[in-house]
């Protein structure tokens, strides 16, 4: 006697013995079925150019900023007679630093300038 699909299905989800082997057949359906549908991942290539530079970056006291930089802000007639809200050391990779100074605008907005050891200030 011949049997058809609807009715081995039925006997398979009705019958005691056969309900552990559906469940794993079911589970393991569902997890082949989504492994198959999720995209695949991309590996990307690093490009070496747009590896960040900065290797650390400490708050320090205005006070100590290197005297170079001091000229720099008092030349620059944007924050020359800005206070400085806050300022940072940025250590490169290759040992030297930039200095990231915040100044104080009055608004909620700062006006954010960096500059090299030597004072010259870094655009960008």
């Amino acid at each position: 006697m011949k049997e058809s699909g609807l009715q081995l299905v039925n006997y398979y989800l009705t019958n005691p013995n056969n309900m552990m082997k559906t469940l794993i057949l079911v589970s393991v359906m569902l997890f082949t079925g989504v492994a198959l549908a999720s995209p695949p991942i991309a590996l990307e290539k690093i490009n070496p150019n747009t590896v960040s530079v900065r290797q650390d970056k400490m708050k320090i006291e205005p006070e100590s900023l290197p005297k170079a930089v001091k000229n720099s802000i008092a030349e620059d007639d944007l924050v020359k007679s800005l206070p400085i809200d806050k300022a940072f050391q940025l250590t490169q990779l290759d040992g030297t630093f930039l200095f990231e100074v915040k100044f104080d605008d009055g608004t909620d907005e700062q006006v954010t300038k960096k500059y090299d050891q030597e004072g010259n200030e870094i655009k960008g």
